[in-house]
């Protein structure tokens, strides 16, 4: 266990077969006998933890992106994310009510001003942002995926990741809720990675989303070509693919390893 540790939003999954398991984990459970010599026992390692509390603070241990929310306003997120159920036509609320139906979807996601791809069956995932005003959505076709961003009111869904005859998964929100990753899996097993800015959405995947590219990409067959998204800092994405780990600034579009 790390002393400092990224929090994010929680991914809720759907409890169909098709849509795959919803699930939250849930903190674990401390036991054991508070009698006798297990009362020392504990005693010992209260003091014990204290000890190591003391020691990472004394270290100066940062949180993992500066203006990264609360340990407190984090496990208010968390709870609000496991309380959204994912299914195959619904993502609801805590109260119950509908946050958005897949009939609120466009039947085909505008990759670019050309092309249209049929992709949105089914909800597969959804994710919020750590202020929670947005939701990042995966939609499901027959062969292809799609990733969207929605409004946490559900007034407004944009097209922001697509891939075609594979699959699309959410990354990490950065702590300030502005950008998100989306990875796509390929039919050749590469993946990639997009970053989409909420702040400049467009009407069709090409307008929304930034791809992510290491320097050495093009060098890369397509079983190497496997990106990582690793977390946030300062802005900027950290990210892994081929054996080396990479920084990207979405304001900028550059690309530096590290």
């Amino acid at each position: 266990m790390e002393a400092c540790a990224e929090g994010g939003a929680m991914t809720v999954r759907s409890r169909s077969g098709k849509g795959g398991s919803a699930g939250a984990g849930s903190p674990a459970h401390v036991g054991g006998e508070y009698s006798g010599g297990r009362r020392s026992q504990w005693g010992v390692r209260l003091v014990a933890s204290a000890i190591v509390i003391t020691t990472a603070a004394a270290a100066g241990c940062a949180p993992w992106e500066e203006g990264e929310p609360s340990q407190a306003s984090k496990r208010g997120n968390i709870a609000t994310v496991a309380s959204l159920e994912t299914g195959d036509e619904h993502i609801r609320k805590a109260d119950g009510t509908s946050l958005l139906r897949i009939d609120d979807l466009p039947r085909d996601i505008q990759v670019d001003e050309q092309n249209a791809f049929g992709a949105t069956a089914r909800f597969r995932e959804a994710k919020v942002s750590p202020d929670d005003a947005w939701v990042a959505v995966v939609t499901t076709g027959a062969a292809h995926s799609a990733g969207w961003l929605v409004r946490a009111d559900g007034s407004k869904a944009s097209p922001a990741a697509f891939q075609y005859g594979g699959s699309v998964t959410i990354g990490p929100w950065s702590a300030d809720g502005r950008h998100v990753v989306f990875a796509q899996e390929g039919p050749a097993g590469n993946r990639t990675l997009t970053v989409v800015d909420r702040d400049a959405l467009g009407a069709s995947v090409e307008a929304s989303a930034i791809p992510v590219r290491g320097d050495s990409h093009g060098d890369l067959d397509s079983q190497a070509q496997r990106y990582e998204a690793l977390g946030w800092a300062n802005g900027r994405l950290l990210f892994r693919v081929g054996g080396e780990q990479g920084v990207f600034d979405p304001a900028s579009r550059d690309v530096k390893s590290e």
